[in-house]
């Protein structure tokens, strides 16, 4: 079905207000037309007139026409426009007249990025209310905030241009950010079709409802889809009161572990980087268990150096490279299990980042001992399965974390299968079937063996000698090969195109994406394959 534009008309008196809300978006971007702009109240009627605008945006000063006249005006005659003012005073009991009028909000000079934004996302829900294809609306003004909104998080703050902010005035002075991080996402993707605009949308809907603020500004961080932001002035007793009725709706949606981490209060609106970068450190604080979990800064204190346990230890160091070069894959594993201790990370009570540096430690000589042995081959699957270990941690279970070590030893020992029976072929042939059609679902070595009933280590030799493909790296060339094809065939923008093919974390996709192919997603569509 083509998507329907939306006219939007801006109207200003002051000849640089108008251009620089036409330049401030991509407007086709988000389903809108951006009209030529009326300078005054006369020439906005005129237009309405003719050519009937979904969206008005007006100056409340207008020559000819004053603003609460136009508003009544517009809103008795056109009743389904919806229409903000723009205020350049602080004469609210004029406002408030025009709000009476029909307004639906003011925004106030000057008009930033994020304030228009806001509006738009606003005026479109409640067109969405009024239209057939409501789940369309709603979905663009739900991705014109995560969009915008990710944006600016994105950004250093030296590099942000002021006229992303909202005014020094705005109530976002002193907030906190909270970052919601659901860990495994896979289920709720499959809720809601794999369209990622639309379990945005959902779930930032949901959020809402159950903390009862509906104006609460909360957006999908777009470069990693299993995270959603909230910017609240909230105290620290009443956002532990939010966090913990979200923890309990996600538990009746969702197996997934959910995180809540809670930055400091934040100086100023243009602090969002730094709040969010605040938020992980807080995360990295957290259990590594598949449980969920609510920190704040102000008690977890972020990662330092004195907090986090060394679980690798120079001397497990030598004695892992010392067993890659004369133990058996199980003796390693076994070492990995017990003495370095990652089979009890989760009742033990390791930190996230703990894991996540042992892992890193484990990998680095891995890579070392393959370097040695000039393989190129071996060397490019060892780095890919590296990349993929990150998104497994995001997992918090600490089994698959081990499936994959066990898989990357695998071409570290290049041990073959020896002689296969015949039946495992048919196994395997199978479960190959098996991803190739349901590439976009959670797939690991641990829940494929589990599936087929085969003992994962077989499994994983066996996989690769009747395929010639490490079992994550076939799953990996299914995704990509999907994933260009629906560039091939459609517009999808490229994060929602992550979604569908298995990936909630639109940066990791690229990165997976580059090392297959040797260009970027952007550069494949574009034909520079």
């Amino acid at each position: 079905m083509e998507k329907k534009l939306y006219k939007l008309l801006v109207a200003d008196d002051e000849y640089w207000t108008r251009e620089k809300i036409r330049n401030m978006l991509n407007w086709e971007e988000y389903q809108l037309i951006f009209m030529n702009p009326a300078q005054d109240g006369e020439e906005v009627l005129r237009i309405v007139e003719k050519d009937r605008p979904n969206i008005l945006i007006t100056d409340i000063n207008m020559p000819f026409v004053n603003g609460v006249d136009l508003v009544r005006r517009v809103k008795e005659e056109y009743p389904d426009i919806v229409v903000f003012v723009i205020s350049g005073y602080d004469d609210f009991e004029y406002v408030k007249q025009t709000l009476m009028a029909g307004a639906i909000n003011y925004l106030l000079k000057p008009v930033t990025r994020i304030d228009l934004v806001g509006a738009l996302s606003k005026a479109l829900e409640i067109i969405s209310e009024k239209e057939e294809n409501e789940k369309q609306i709603v979905k663009t003004a739900s991705l014109i905030q995560d969009r915008e909104m990710s944006l600016l998080v994105e950004k250093e703050d030296s590099v942000i241009p002021a006229v992303n902010f909202l005014n020094e005035s705005s109530d976002m002075v002193g907030s906190s950010m909270m970052l919601v991080k659901i860990h495994e996402l896979q289920e709720l993707m499959g809720k809601y079709e794999y369209d990622l605009n639309y379990l945005s949308y959902s779930v930032k809907r949901l959020m809402k409802q159950i903390t009862g603020m509906q104006n609460l500004l909360i957006f999908n961080y777009i470069y990693r889809s299993n995270e959603f932001l909230i910017v609240t002035e909230a105290e620290v007793s009443e956002q532990r009161h939010m966090a913990m009725k979200i923890l309990n709706a996600f538990s009746e949606l969702t197996h997934s572990p959910v995180t809540v981490a809670v930055s400091e209060p934040a100086y100023s609106f243009e602090s969002l980087h730094n709040a969010y970068v605040q938020s992980i450190s807080v995360l990295m604080a957290r259990p590594f268990k598949k449980e969920n979990a609510i920190l704040f800064s102000q008690q977890e204190g972020g990662i330092t150096g004195s907090s986090v346990k060394n679980h690798m230890t120079q001397e497990l160091e030598w004695q892992l490279k010392g067993m890659l070069k004369n133990s058996s894959k199980k003796a390693i594993m076994d070492f990995l299990r017990e003495t370095v201790g990652l089979a009890a990370c989760d009742r033990k009570e390791w930190k996230y980042i703990e894991v996540k540096q042992t892992v890193k430690k484990i990998n680095t000589i891995f890579s070392d001992i393959v370097s040695q042995s000039g393989s190129a081959s071996s060397m490019s699957e060892l780095d890919e399965m590296d990349q993929m270990m990150d998104k497994v941690l995001e997992k918090l279970d600490g089994e698959q974390v081990l499936g994959l070590l066990e898989e990357m030893l695998l071409v570290v020992l290049a041990e073959k299968a020896g002689d296969i029976a015949g039946n495992i072929k048919d196994v395997v042939r199978e479960a190959a079937s098996y991803i190739d059609q349901n590439y976009y679902e959670e797939l690991s070595l641990v829940s494929l063996a589990a599936k087929y009933c085969v003992e994962s280590s077989y499994f994983s030799r066996v996989f690769k000698q009747e395929t010639g493909k490490n079992l994550m790296l076939y799953i990996t060339d299914r995704r990509i090969e999907k994933a260009k094809e629906i560039m091939r065939q459609s517009e999808i923008s490229m994060s929602e195109i992550a979604f569908m093919v298995g990936y909630d974390d639109y940066t990791y996709f690229s990165k997976v994406f580059k090392k297959v192919t040797g260009i970027s997603p952007r550069e494949y569509r574009n034909g520079q394959a």
